[in-house]
This record gives structure tokens, C-alpha cells and sequence, in this order.
């Protein structure tokens, strides 16, 4: 069905996000994926059936109810957004907020000067309504409903919710040191730090698995804290659906010589907040992520990591003890 407009502000949504196939059946069509333990379902009409990165498929998994579920629809044009603006992004996005409701307008001047995309979100972030604007996707153009950064901003929003969060790093673990206990290894760094690059020279040298090289969700379970891979890997490409105990988390800092000093309480709490996406226009999520970063630096020993680029900083951290 196509609608006229997508509503905003004031209007009342109509909350509806059925569970239907895996494949295209009775002109309905379904895609769930798993992504950090956050399961997410995309639902909608057939008539064109969306694709997705080659980033995001490994992260599929057939589910017929998600912690998010997503219905998507095509409309003929978006109008301008009644409800206060609440955040902007400076990118591609931005996030307006009605009531207990949030609206995220995707946007783009080389595209349109409408919204090319629009997301409903109810404040719990499990039910969501997409709407794709006609008017930017010629007939016969492939559409991404999905597309970066919609993915991760519905996943980073919902981790609020669940005691876990998103941070700028590299993750890895090494299989020969894994029986150990001590082979899960985190590198969590700004742009620029080094995170591709501590990615390539674990690869090099070590049998290693990368979650990922950018992008990794940190969530606790039965008292530890492990990373998962997510679809937002760096410029090394690395991204994988898996996830990791965590064992030692550095924080990268290029520098002349290797060197490892140790990062406590409240110093460890503030790096990996300043390297951490956090929703700080979303009261409630904030104050739970902040208190899970605390129980982090509670349960994983926390360094800082300064290191040269090459094979002598694998080597430093393998040698390190405490």
C-alpha cells in the first residue's frame, strides 16, 4: 500500500508490525537479523522487496519475533516534521521527539530536499514503523531499509534499554590463548587511534578472530562482560557474528615506544565514556549505560595501551602481566 504522507508529530500512530515468512509469501515479506544479542524484524510489502549490505547478512537469523519489529512501507512523500527537533546529528540524520514517541528523518541535499526516509519509534524501542519516500527511489532503484546508520541507531537505542552499549573499538581473541582464560583482547580507540591497524597485526601474527575493527557491543552475562561483532567494521573490513569474553580492554594511543599502565575507577569510566555511543538526549538510556560502564571497569581489567604500529605492540600485550 501506498500512503500519501508519513505521520508526525501530534498524529496518532497505529502501532503494527506483523510476523510473517522468511520469504515473500501473500505479498508480504520478512528479514530478522541478531545483532549484539538485539534481535531486529523488518516487515513489509513485497511488491519491492528491499536488499541489504553484504555487511549486515552474516547477522541474519530467521526469528518470528525480534526485541524490535519494524514495519515498513512505501509513502508518495514525506512533509516537514511537526514535532520540536531534540537532536541533530549533522549528518544524514535527525531526531525529533513527540510525547513518548521519537521520530528519526533521514535527509540528504543531494538526494531530495524531503526526507528520503522516516523512522517511528516508540520510547522502549520495540515497535517501529519505516516509511521509504517514493519520490527519492526511482522505480526500479534498489532501497537498503536498513541502511547505515538506521541499523545501528535502533540497535545502539535498545542496548540502552538492556544494560549494554556500542564503543569505538577492535575486538578480538586469540584461540591458542583462549583455554588460558586469557585469549579476548579489546582495543577501544577513537578515530584514528589504531583500531584497523591493532586488527592487522594480531591477523599477521596470531590465530585470531576479529569481531570487528570499529564497531563493538559490550553486554554482560552470568557476571562477565563480553564483546560482540556488529556489521560496522572499519577500513580492515573485519566483522564477524560472534562474540568474545573479554579478558583484558586497553585503550589505543599511538606513541613512540609500547608501554602499558593501568586505568582505575573513575579514569577508566571517563575513557570509555569519551569512546562510547551514547543516546545523551535520552535520559533514562543514559543513566542505565552510564551505570554499565561503571560495572565494566568493576569486572575487566582496564589499561591504557601506547603503542607503535608494528609487531612489537602484539608482542607487549602477549608479554604484559600484572
Amino acid at each position: 500500500m501506498v500512503r500519501e504522507g508519513a505521520p508526525v508529530g501530534n498524529e496518532t500512530i497505529a502501532w503494527s508490525a506483523s510476523c510473517v515468512a522468511e520469504e515473500p509469501s501473500a505479498g508480504l515479506w520478512r528479514a530478522s537479523f541478531s545483532i549484539g544479542e538485539v534481535t531486529l524484524g523488518l516487515s513489509g510489502d513485497a511488491t519491492h522487496t528491499p536488499f541489504f549490505s553484504p555487511q549486515i547478512e552474516p547477522f541474519r537469523c530467521p526469528l518470528s519475533a525480534c526485541d524490535i519489529e519494524i514495519a515498513f512501507e512505501w509513502v508518495e512523500h514525506i512533509s516537514s516534521p511537526l514535532s520540536p527537533l531534540a537532536f541533530d546529528s549533522g549528518s544524514v540524520w535527525k531526531l525529533y521527539q513527540s510525547g513518548s514517541d521519537f521520530t528519526f528523518d533521514f535527509s540528504s541535499p543531494v538526494i531530495s530536499s524531503q526526507p528520503y526516509k522516516r523512522l517511528h519509534v516508540d520510547r522502549d524501542f520495540r515497535k517501529a514503523l519505516l516509511f521509504l519516500n517514493r519520490s527519492c527511489f526511482p522505480e526500479g532503484s534498489y532501497c537498503n531499509p536498513l541502511e547505515y546508520p538506521l541499523d545501528e541507531l535502533v540497535v545502539m537505542h535498545r542496548l540502552g534499554r538492556e544494560r549494554g552499549v556500542e564503543v569505538h573499538a577492535a575486538g578480538l581473541y586469540d584461540a591458542d590463548l583462549r583455554e588460558a582464560g586469557r585469549g579476548g583482547f579489546l582495543f577501544i580507540g577513537h578515530s584514528g587511534a589504531g583500531k584497523s591497524t591493532t586488527s592487522r597485526l594480531w591477523r599477521e601474527r596470531r590465530n585470531v578472530t576479529i569481531l570487528s575493527d570499529d564497531r563493538i557491543i559490550l553486554r554482560k552475562q552470568d557476571g562477565q562482560v563480553w564483546m560482540h561483532g556488529t556489521p560496522w567494521h572499519g577500513e580492515a573490513a573485519y566483522a564477524a557474528a560472534e562474540k568474545s569474553k573479554i579478558d583484558k580492554l586497553f585503550i589505543l594511543e599511538h606513541a613512540p615506544a609500547n608501554r602499558i599502565t593501568q586505568l582505575r575507577g573513575s579514569q577508566a569510566v571517563g575513557e570509555l565514556m569519551a569512546r562510547s555511543f551514547l543516546p545523551f538526549y535520552d535520559g533514562p538510556a543514559l543513566e542505565s549505560t552510564m551505570a554499565f560502564l561503571e560495572e565494566i571497569v568493576e569486572t575487566i581489567p582496564c589499561y591504557r595501551l601506547e603503542f607503535l604500529p608494528d609487531s612489537s605492540a602484539v608482542e607487549t600485550v602477549l608479554n604484559f602481566r600484572l
